[in-house]
């Protein structure tokens, strides 16, 4: 029942933020902080692994994956207030200046769509499907299912646009 009163209101401060979406992305010029955002710890270990192998060991990464555990990493119903309010490590993220969010899965739930809605991001990438067309500046489609291959294939898209900007 709790749950279910908080997944209401961030759904409600998700329909908000949309509509207050600013429409012009932007590059940075060297790649430091990237966050990631995923449905699973699968799915978020490997987005850090490509990262990390792309841009190198130097770069910040942080970010969240949804689950019940209370590992440093997961997040889930229990990060937020009654209200929908994002609690204190939540709110942290949030402030963090971000290059870009990398979000690896095709659907994010309301606890996720609220960080990438809300963050301090100049650019959010990912993967096309209907849902995350409204969320994401930069997608690219799956072309096969191996997710690092997908990831790297995003990144080099990203890359590339970067250049041409």
């Amino acid at each position: 029942m709790m749950d279910s009163i908080k997944k209401y209101f961030v759904k409600n401060r998700i329909r908000k933020s949309i509509l207050d979406k600013s429409d012009t992305p932007s590059f940075p010029s060297e790649v430091q902080f990237v966050g990631v955002l995923a449905n699973s710890e699968e799915e978020f270990a490997e987005s850090k692994e490509v990262l990390t192998k792309y841009f190198g060991k130097a770069i910040e990464i942080s970010g969240f994956y949804h689950s019940d555990t209370e590992k440093d990493d997961a997040m889930s119903g229990r990060d937020y207030g009654l209200f929908g309010r994002p609690k204190e490590r939540i709110e942290r993220f949030l402030e963090k200046k971000l290059d870009f969010i990398l979000v690896p899965s095709l659907n994010l739930n309301p606890y996720l769509l609220y960080l990438l809605l809300h963050s301090n991001s100049g650019l959010k990438i990912g993967f096309f499907s209907p849902e995350s067309r409204e969320y994401l500046e930069l997608m690219l489609d799956k072309k096969n299912k191996d997710l690092k291959e997908n990831i790297q294939d995003l990144l080099d898209y990203y890359i590339k646009i970067k250049e041409a900007c």
